[in-house]
């Protein structure tokens, strides 16, 4: 099969969008003579690294996206896996993550509320296929009508990236942390993030609680900026590098997960690989992902989250638990499974099976 990836995610700086286009590619890539490969972006230097040739535009960002990556793919089946791609055209298989842009309007600029709305139904009724990362994720983009019904096609995340990244050796004591004393949770001023609720849950628990480090979200004064201080037993570490990150997961007590929604929860599979328990959200696809193999916690009650940290450092036995549940849960959502499932979908696009 020859395939033309959008490659334009490859040129900023990586989030968890790109992260999966990423992962995707890599394990395309590695199905080799099943698929010939060639990577598109615009006019700009590469940021993410991909295991396929690149071939750059003239243009730059949306612009290239929308006037000449139409005819740059030739007659290759094109994959835009970061939501956005040319609505012209058809001979396209778009992954479009999640519905948050109607689910949680409030999150989003008017700008790009109303560029989305715009763009991806029309997107999603004219490529041959459409795909997303859950069942959830899936139910809303048909509940909104950004996807027709029965278009969309379910392509589950990989983790197991977390574990080609080596730990950074020297992350606890360049943050003063120590192994085991202190919870973990990641996120950035995004309202759906949740983090202002988790931030005074942490609050009120008792003296002599370890610690709730966040990461994520840049330097840690855009959360002062935007109101959130870090109330006592909560520290901010700001953007992280993947091996920190990776040396974060593995000595954490455990990995606290509150958003309000999601549409597939990456995170707390990352950290159930490295041996972190998790307490995430009842909410959005978090619980189809993580399973029996979380603790859940309703993402509104505070006092809930309150306990849920208290607990999971007073109580080893549920703590080894749960980390025995979460390698178990993890390592079925691997890359090489997602790919197959995509390379089959691509294929059956290709060949005119697709609507």
């Amino acid at each position: 099969m020859r395939l033309a990836l959008n490659a334009r995610f490859a040129t900023r700086s990586l989030s968890g969008v790109d992260r999966v286009a990423q992962e995707l590619t890599r394990a395309l890539a590695a199905f080799g003579d099943e698929v010939d490969i060639v990577g598109l972006a615009p006019k700009a230097p590469l940021v993410t690294e991909l295991t396929v040739p690149i071939t750059h535009g003239r243009l730059k960002g949306q612009v290239w996206e929308q006037l000449e990556l139409p005819g740059a793919q030739g007659d290759r089946l094109l994959f835009s896996p970061c939501n956005i791609g040319p609505v012209t055209v058809r001979n396209q298989v778009v992954l479009i993550h999640d519905a948050q842009p109607w689910l949680l309007p409030e999150a989003y600029s008017p700008a790009f509320r109303a560029w989305y709305r715009l763009l991806l139904p029309r997107l999603a009724r004219r490529a041959r296929a459409v795909l997303t990362i859950s069942e959830y994720s899936r139910t809303q983009l048909e509940r909104f009508g950004v996807v027709p019904p029965d278009k969309a096609q379910v392509v589950l995340n990989g983790a197991d990236h977390i574990l080609r990244i080596a730990p950074d050796a020297d992350t606890l004591s360049r943050h003063g942390l120590t192994p085991g004393g202190y919870l973990l949770a990641l996120g950035n001023l995004s309202p759906h993030k949740n983090l202002a609720r988790l931030m005074r849950a942490a609050a009120a628990r008792p003296a002599g609680q370890p610690p709730l480090v966040i990461a994520g979200g840049g330097n840690p004064r855009v959360f002062v900026d935007a109101g959130l201080r870090p109330p006592p037993g909560v520290r901010l570490l700001g953007r992280v590098s993947d091996g920190e990150l990776r040396a974060l997961y593995t000595h954490a007590s455990a990995f606290v997960f509150p958003s309000l929604t999601e549409g597939f929860g990456l995170p707390p599979l990352e950290a159930m690989l490295c041996g972190c328990p998790t307490v995430v959200s009842r909410a959005g696809a978090i619980p189809e992902v993580c399973g029996d193999a979380s603790r859940y916690v309703d993402p509104t009650d505070e006092a809930g989250w309150t306990r849920a940290m208290v607990d999971i450092e007073t109580s080893p036995e549920r703590r080894q638990t749960l980390i025995e549940a979460g390698r178990r849960r993890a390592t079925g959502f691997t890359w090489a499974r997602s790919a197959k499932t995509l390379l089959e979908i691509l294929d059956s696009a290709a060949r005119g099976g697709a609507a």
